[in-house]
């Protein structure tokens, strides 16, 4: 299973009073450049796709428009969309259902009954575990690896398996971000690898924003075989 692994576009954000549309709008002329080129099976968009809960109209727009133009892009391609902490999970989820006729699957809220709900099947090719932010208190303990638990029960035939959430974990590499240290990133508390759960083949974080493999005692991530990365933009192969 082909990944593009992209997160935390913040889309609307401004610079110092400055508009940042044009290069927002070539960052995506880019992403459907890479779809063309590379095929992927997946594209992951892991969080804080708006930089605020209120983006304006145009800004709507634009996700909207660039979404349509990626899966254009190629259109056998699975698109799984997670809310970060700059987004708001409810008005996320306001258009799912059209969504999904372009195989974008938005992801907002947690569901803590129905599973399933955040269990995406890539035909023949794999299963996505999409999980949106969420304070770490209002995840229930094992939560995790209960979804990984219920997707072994689905994948019959040893797919590979990727779990995507908007988070961070201990260890990873946080330069760059204010107001920082291992325990806290950008007003998140960051989690134990192990919290994470077992039974997935590749990892896909978003909030750092940029692209880091995480050591955590004896695991060690790296290109070679991807467990655990954070990324503006990465393919990545599971087998």
């Amino acid at each position: 299973m082909k990944i593009l692994h992209t997160s935390d576009w913040h889309l609307g954000h401004t610079l110092y009073n400055y508009d940042r549309a044009e290069e927002q709008q070539a960052m995506l002329e880019q992403m459907v450049s890479i779809v063309e080129e590379q095929e992927p099976d997946v594209f992951l968009l892991c969080g804080d796709v708006y930089h605020t809960p209120q983006p304006s109209a145009a800004v709507q727009t634009m996700l909207s428009d660039g979404l349509v133009r990626i899966h254009e892009a190629n259109p056998q391609m699975t698109i799984v969309m997670t809310a970060g902490n700059h987004d708001s999970g409810t008005k996320h989820e306001i258009f799912q259902t059209p969504w999904k006729a372009l195989k974008v699957y938005a992801i907002g809220q947690l569901e803590k009954e129905d599973l399933d709900e955040h269990i995406i099947e890539v035909s023949g090719k794999g299963w996505i575990v999409a999980v949106p932010y969420a304070n770490e208190r209002n995840i229930p303990e094992g939560f995790f690896q209960q979804l990984l638990d219920r997707v072994a029960e689905k994948n019959t035939e040893n797919l590979p398996v990727v779990m995507t959430a908007h988070t961070t974990v201990k260890g990873c590499d946080f330069t760059g971000h204010d107001h920082a240290t291992e325990y806290t990133v950008g007003g998140i508390d960051s989690l134990e690898l192990e919290e994470m759960g077992e039974g997935y083949d590749y990892l896909a974080l978003g909030h750092i924003h940029h692209e880091q493999f995480v050591h955590s005692g004896s695991t060690t991530c790296d290109t070679a075989a991807p467990r655990c990365l954070s990324a503006s933009t990465r393919i990545s192969l599971t087998q």
